[in-house]
């Protein structure tokens, strides 16, 4: 129940959305934890991998999507960079129906497969160094042209 309340207390869900990963790795140490025998948490603890798979492609999508809206509007970065991250946010998105497609880890579509898992980490990995690259290359040919004039 919540503080003198009467009604439930918020679950760590609902009080802060990236600690999706601190509630998943905590429910999967609770299974492997409260088991008789050897189990595998990403598969038995039921739960997870909606929170690994459909979940976490949902708040990606949205964060790329704010990315290439910011990117795209500031003109901070080279255009790719805007658009890139508008394509990425497509494809986290055609992952989210993979919760209706088992919770197989060795297969592609699944929830917790490998491809909504392990291909989509690896994506974003490979896109965050470009970003990081193309963000040090934009600062660097700023300081080499020098500072602007101001503007009044």
């Amino acid at each position: 129940m919540g503080p003198g309340l009467g009604r439930p207390g918020p679950t760590s869900c609902e009080r802060t959305a990236p600690g999706e990963g601190v509630v998943s790795s905590g429910l999967e140490a609770g299974a492997v934890i409260a088991a008789d025998r050897p189990v595998d948490p990403t598969i038995t603890v039921s739960g997870t991998y909606i929170l690994y798979g459909s979940i976490s492609r949902l708040m990606l999508a949205f964060f790329l999507a704010a990315v290439g809206h910011i990117v795209s509007r500031t003109r901070l970065l080279p255009r790719w960079t805007g658009r890139s991250a508008y394509v990425l946010a497509a494809v986290n998105l055609a992952f989210v129906p993979s919760l209706f497609f088992g919770n197989t880890p060795a297969h592609f579509y699944a929830a917790n497969g490998w491809g909504t898992t392990a291909l989509m980490g690896a994506i974003l990995s490979y896109w965050l160094l470009a970003l990081g690259i193309s963000t040090y290359r934009s600062a660097a040919r700023t300081v080499l042209s020098g500072p602007s004039s101001p503007r009044h």
